[in-house]
C-alpha cells in the first residue's frame, strides 16, 4: 500500500507537470487577433508609399540589389526604420534617410513591425 501511494504521488506530479508544459507553451504560441493585422489594401498602398519614398537614389546602383528593410510605426503615423540588412554603408544610408520619419498616408498598424524586401534597380 505505501508503494502504491508513492506511485501515485509521483504520477499526480508528473500530470501537474505536463499539464503546466502545455499551458505554457499553448499561451506562448497564440496569434494576436485578426483585428491586429493590416489589410491587403493598406499594405498595397504601404508600397506604393515606400516605392515613391525611395525612388530616384542619389547615389549609383551598380546591380540590381535587394535588401530587407525592418520597420516600425510610431503615434505620430510615422516610419522609424529599425533595420537595413545590407553590408553596403551607401544604401543603409540611403533608405534610413529617405524612410525614418516619414509619415503615411495609410493607416498601418502602430507599433507593428513590418519587413519589406526592398529592390534597387542598377542605374541605367
Amino acid at each position: 500500500i505505501i508503494q502504491k501511494s508513492n506511485i501515485m504521488k509521483t504520477f499526480k506530479t508528473m500530470v501537474l507537470a505536463v499539464a503546466i508544459i502545455c499551458g505554457t507553451a499553448l499561451n506562448a504560441n497564440t496569434t494576436e487577433p485578426t483585428s491586429k493585422t493590416t489589410s491587403k489594401a493598406v499594405k498595397v498602398e504601404m508600397k506604393k508609399e515606400l516605392a515613391a519614398h525611395l525612388a530616384m537614389p542619389d547615389f549609383e546602383v551598380n546591380n540590381d540589389t535587394t535588401v530587407m528593410v525592418s520597420f516600425t510605426v510610431n503615434d505620430d503615423n510615422e516610419m522609424v526604420v529599425i533595420s537595413v540588412d545590407s553590408k553596403d554603408a551607401s544604401i543603409k544610408r540611403f533608405i534610413q534617410g529617405r524612410l525614418n520619419y516619414k509619415k503615411f498616408e495609410t493607416k498601418p498598424i502602430v507599433g507593428q513591425t513590418y519587413h519589406v524586401p526592398v529592390t534597387l534597380e542598377a542605374s541605367k
